[in-house]
């Protein structure tokens, strides 16, 4: 069991993280939570019109704030807690696929994940306290796997050959001190270290948390981990929340006993809650071995096993945590506006905080998830300029002038850490027309180390295969 001291201060430090969150976010809400009708990031189709506009999205923002704001102040828990679950599902998942803000990547998925504890927590030790362990164990299992295929994910994606975190602490997009870290020699046994700690301590710390006897080492373990990433890495509030969920792993005396309810849940709500736990920790080997097979072997499942499986993981917002590996890290972008006369201004400076535009780790995001379709999708073409166009209509510039996306390798093969222009990406945003020039042949902006397990995708939202 949870204490309810903890749970309080567990919904406490939630609705003030996504009080902050949603504060990080209000100045670039027009581009956030807003279609590209009006000049935003979602792709316009009528449902997300008539939910993402200017005046529909004010309303859920003020009313996404006000939900916080009674976490925080512990009235009216449990509809705060299920609106703030709600709106998070509808940004960080279920429109994930359909923006260039890419649901806010894993800060976004650990938002949604960490209210969804909040939210089932809450509602069973209010009114189904006889299910409260089955909610917590079904939190435990699930954050476990989360930490472990993180853990495996990076091990299998070349934290082994030396492609970690060094190449994110060395990238101005992603780290706060690229200039001192530049200054280090790839060889370096720190990063070696830190390279093979971040695998094995979330694997380790994983399967720890799935022991009863050292579920509280297991979520020290990663706590600690996030404590120092927090200290280099631009991930918005993802760390503070990460330490959150890790508490979750501090368990109250087994002799504890549970109050009854003042108003318990209708018998068919309890019984989809309780089944629905159980069904969904019976499936969580199945999905997450299925994603692993997809995107190690390079395998698709017959056709009705794959659907049900991307079905399942889509619903959820299962994902692979691809946050620090060489293929999200190992490049940045460099955005300039060209006038006629070929001279350049360049607009994104990446600030280690405050509320500028490239500071805030929702912007790399989407940036980078522009340009990863080239690896993810590289003979689909239309699709990168396609949400290329559509990122480069949120930059305000001159109406003659024309928008120039430098992608810049994160190279370290020659003994140090180089920033080496690799490709130009020309757009002209009035007439809607990309232009490419390549600046470098030591690398594409299609290319992936031999080692890492990325390959194209059938679509987005499936780690299974292209079918040939």
């Amino acid at each position: 069991m949870i204490s309810p001291e903890l749970l309080a201060f567990i919904r406490i430090a939630y609705g003030v993280l996504m009080l902050l969150t949603l504060a990080a976010s209000l100045p670039h809400a027009r581009r956030y939570f807003v279609s590209e009708r009006w000049g935003g990031y979602a792709q316009s189709t009528p449902w997300i019109d008539a939910v993402q506009n200017p005046f529909v999205s004010r309303l859920i923002l003020a009313a996404w704030c006000a939900a916080a704001l009674c976490l925080v102040a512990g009235r009216f828990v449990v509809p705060a807690a299920g609106l703030s679950l709600g709106l998070c599902y509808y940004f960080f998942v279920r429109t994930r696929w359909k923006s260039a803000l890419r649901g806010m990547g894993a800060p976004g998925f650990i938002a949604f994940w960490l209210g969804a504890a909040v939210f089932l927590l809450e509602l069973t030790a209010r009114h189904a306290p006889d299910l409260s362990r089955l909610v917590l164990l079904t939190l435990q299992i699930d954050f476990a796997a989360i930490m472990i295929s993180a853990g495996l994910y990076k091990l299998f994606a070349g934290y082994r050959h030396q492609h970690g975190m060094e190449l994110g602490m060395v990238n101005p997009e992603w780290g706060y001190w690229p200039s001192f870290w530049q200054s280090w020699s790839p060889a370096s046994p720190l990063f070696r270290f830190l390279d093979e700690m971040a695998w094995f301590t979330e694997v380790a710390g994983g399967v720890l948390m799935l022991i009863p006897a050292t579920r509280a080492l297991g979520g020290l373990a990663i706590l600690l981990s996030f404590v120092f990433i927090a200290t280099q890495i631009r991930l918005g509030f993802l760390c503070e929340m990460v330490m959150v969920c890790c508490l979750l792993f501090v368990g109250a005396p087994a002799t504890q006993t549970a109050a009854a309810p003042m108003v318990p849940l209708a018998p068919w709500a309890h019984a989809a809650l309780k089944w629905g736990c159980w069904a969904y920790i019976g499936l969580l080997p199945v999905v997450r071995s299925g994603m692993f097979y997809n995107q190690l072997r390079h395998r698709s499942f017959p056709a009705p096993f794959q659907r049900a499986l991307d079905f399942h993981a889509n619903l959820f917002g299962l994902i692979l945590w691809r946050v620090f590996t060489a293929d999200v890290v190992n490049f940045f972008i460099r955005i300039w506006e060209e006038t006629a006369d070929g001279s350049r201004r360049l607009i994104s400076d990446y600030r280690m905080t405050g509320p500028y535009r490239f500071s805030q780790v929702a912007e790399c995001i989407a940036i980078t998830s522009v340009f990863t379709t080239l690896k993810y999708y590289p003979s689909n073409r239309a699709m990168f300029e396609e949400r290329l166009l559509r990122y480069a209509r949120t930059i305000p510039h001159a109406p003659a002038s024309r928008l120039i996306f430098e992608w810049v390798n994160v190279a370290m093969d020659r003994g140090h850490f180089e920033h080496v222009p690799v490709t130009e990406f020309s757009v002209d945003v009035a007439h809607g027309l990309v232009a490419e020039s390549v600046l470098s042949d030591r690398t594409t902006v299609h290319g992936v180390p031999a080692f890492s397990p990325v390959h194209e995708g059938a679509r987005p939202g499936s780690y299974a295969p292209l079918a040939r």
